[in-house]
């Protein structure tokens, strides 16, 4: 006896006969509106990861990035400013070397690099 009310309720939906479909432009505004707050959060998250993952550029920065150049596929040789000395470094994917101080103690002309390179054994 109890399924007779069940089933009379799956085939004779009074409530889905008395509600009204919406118009288009509640479902407009509604749609125009989840799609605002979808934006929102997704620029929101990106400035948030962009201000955490990129290093602070200031003038505070010691060390500096001068110059890069591949010399192999695995290989380059970067020009490394700390604290205004200059380094020559050898990265590879292995290991990274101190080629030559670059800096200059007697205050005058930065060394050139093909010169120091030439007095390395």
């Amino acid at each position: 006896m109890p399924r007779l009310p069940v089933l009379l309720l799956i085939l004779c939906p009074a409530p889905a006969w008395a509600a009204e479909p919406p118009d288009m432009t509640s479902a407009l505004l509604r749609t125009g509106w989840a799609l605002l707050v979808v934006v929102g959060l997704i620029l929101a998250l990106y400035g948030l990861s962009k201000k955490r993952l990129l290093p602070r550029v200031g003038s505070d920065n010691v060390i500096k990035l001068v110059e890069m150049r591949p010399v192999q596929p695995k290989a380059s040789l970067a020009l490394v400013e700390v604290r205004g000395r200059e380094y020559l470094l050898g990265i590879s994917a292995d290991s990274i070397r101190l080629l030559a101080d670059l800096s200059d103690t007697s205050g005058g002309k930065p060394a050139d690099c093909t010169a120091v390179l030439a007095e390395q054994p």
